[in-house]
């Protein structure tokens, strides 16, 4: 009797040490599926967002100083601290900005935003000098929201930089890294001037703080407006068409990961991308 115990307590370890062994990789083996998913969703969103390969990825090198206008001045003032306060956060900077700054963000919102970009070229036609007129209104985007930024490209060791500003398909126009050998030197685009466009009439009945996040984005960042985002959890995907089932009500955890790669990533233009992402990858699924 006591030997047909001790069989069954042995038999019952046994079975436990098998049941154990057999679970623990399956548990191993669903983490690191689900980090890759993750993985493959992060490469995928920072490829739609942002430049092809191989190309620059613009970010702030300076103190933004917003200026909003076509809102109470309650409601600008709410969208000015949110950008600062988000800036501060990503670029480990004090949320607040000297009262006579000169402006560098212009948000304007309006129900006239065509209008607004007619008289904006002909006041300040240095603003879109690289644009045709055809250019500048189609410019940025196609939905309530349309974006421009100045950059300049500029050497992350501190050498002296030309200053030339990124002028896309116009020969010569473009700036590039001084070259050591067959490798390029490190390099960073510097967004210098941005203005953020708001279409009042197309930006439906989302809340002031859902654009205050969105136009937040899209001033610290060189978002691709029209891309694609499927199911990720971002405020960029706040006016996709067709309209998300639950629309973003504000910066998501992928939103700060990417905002924070962008600005704490390396600066050499071939590996800027793939920096971003696994900055991210480390944000998002950690090991």
């Amino acid at each position: 009797m006591i030997r047909r115990t001790l069989l069954s307590s042995g038999l019952c370890v046994l079975l436990c040490a098998a049941a154990q062994a057999a679970t623990t990789p399956l548990e191993t083996v669903e983490v690191t599926a689900s980090r890759e998913k993750v993985r493959h969703e992060i490469q995928t969103f920072v490829h739609k967002v942002t430049r092809l390969e191989g190309e620059f990825v613009g970010r702030w090198g300076v103190p933004i100083c917003p200026m909003v206008v076509g809102v109470s001045d309650a409601q600008a003032q709410f969208i000015q601290h949110r950008l600062l306060e988000v800036q501060g956060m990503v670029r480990k900077r004090e949320a607040t900005t000297k009262p006579n700054c000169r402006p560098n963000l212009f948000v304007i919102i309006t129900d006239e935003a065509d209008q607004v970009v007619t008289d904006w070229k002909e006041r300040d036609p240095g603003m879109f000098r690289w644009k045709t007129r055809e250019g500048v209104s189609r410019s940025g985007g196609i939905g309530p929201v349309r974006t421009w930024h100045n950059a300049i490209v500029e050497p992350a060791d501190g050498r002296p930089s030309t200053g030339s500003r990124l002028t896309k398909g116009v020969p010569g126009g473009t700036s590039i890294c001084p070259l050591s050998g067959r490798i390029v030197a490190p390099c960073w685009e510097h967004i210098t001037t941005a203005v953020v466009l708001v279409d009042a009439t197309k930006a439906g009945n989302v809340a002031l703080a859902q654009l205050a996040d969105f136009i937040t984005v899209v001033s610290l960042s060189q978002i691709d407006l029209s891309a694609e985002l499927g199911g990720i959890d971002s405020i960029l995907r706040l006016f996709a068409q067709p309209p998300p089932d639950v629309p973003p009500t504000g910066l998501t955890e992928w939103d700060y990961a990417f905002l924070n790669g962008l600005y704490r990533a390396s600066y050499s233009p071939k590996d800027q991308q793939r920096d971003i992402e696994a900055r991210m990858v480390r944000e998002l699924a950690p090991r």
